[in-house]
């Protein structure tokens, strides 16, 4: 099977994930028969496959656009930075590359200052510092010494995914594993936190196909 790949680490069992490119990421303990593994779940990876190529359609032909805010955006190369709403898509202004990520980072810091704010009093919890990065693998995390990391393009997503990642991680703060008693707390905040979940895993793939994304990720 093409585009495979194997990390070897000390785990009890093998793992395998299908990634939002189509490739498959096989994480094993060291003299594991990868080739068996992969074999046995050839149809479940096939299946996976043709699921995200499902999804990676609604964007086609708009990778590279900025996708921000759930919509997209051209871009247009100005001396000022602006973003143009219009009826028949949006235009984002930019100088270069660096400074577009600037702004970006501006935007999400300046907004999870009152998101984070807000719900960390309804939570009851005490936060420490907030990161935000390009993370490769999460929207969100937190650390056990209350950190929050933000990953940058969860820009990409609708404000109202950002506000359900928020309460997510905050709640980690009171419950730090995903328990019964996680999702009862999220579920009060947040009750559509189901759709929310399918939502994210629906807009992963998209950032992973967009080029604009692909390259500020690579941008310091």
């Amino acid at each position: 099977m093409k585009d495979i790949f194997v990390e070897r680490k000390l785990v009890k069992h093998a793992r395998i994930h299908v990634l939002a490119d189509g490739r498959v990421r096989v994480v094993a303990p060291p003299g594991f028969d990868v080739n068996s593994f992969v074999n046995e779940h050839s149809e479940w990876i096939r299946k996976k496959r043709a699921e995200i190529e499902s999804i990676a359609k609604e964007i086609k032909g708009r990778e590279n656009m900025l996708l921000l805010n759930g919509k997209f955006y051209h871009l247009l190369r100005d001396n000022t930075f602006e973003i143009l709403d219009g009826e028949e898509g949006g235009v984002v202004k930019y100088p270069s590359l660096r400074s577009l990520k600037r702004k970006l980072v501006g935007m999400l810091r300046q907004e999870l200052k009152t998101n984070v704010s807000f719900y960390s009093r309804l939570l009851g919890v005490k936060y420490g510092r907030i990161f935000i990065k390009m993370q490769k693998t999460k929207w969100a995390s937190c650390s056990s010494k209350a950190n929050l990391s933000f990953n940058l393009v969860s820009l990409a997503l609708p404000e109202k995914l950002r506000e359900y990642i928020v309460i997510h991680e905050l709640t980690h703060l009171l419950e730090p594993n995903h328990t019964k008693a996680f999702w009862e707390t999220v579920g009060f905040y947040y009750p559509e936190y189901g759709e929310a979940e399918e939502e994210l895993k629906k807009y992963w793939i998209f950032v992973e196909r967009n080029e604009v994304w692909m390259k500020l990720r690579w941008i310091r």
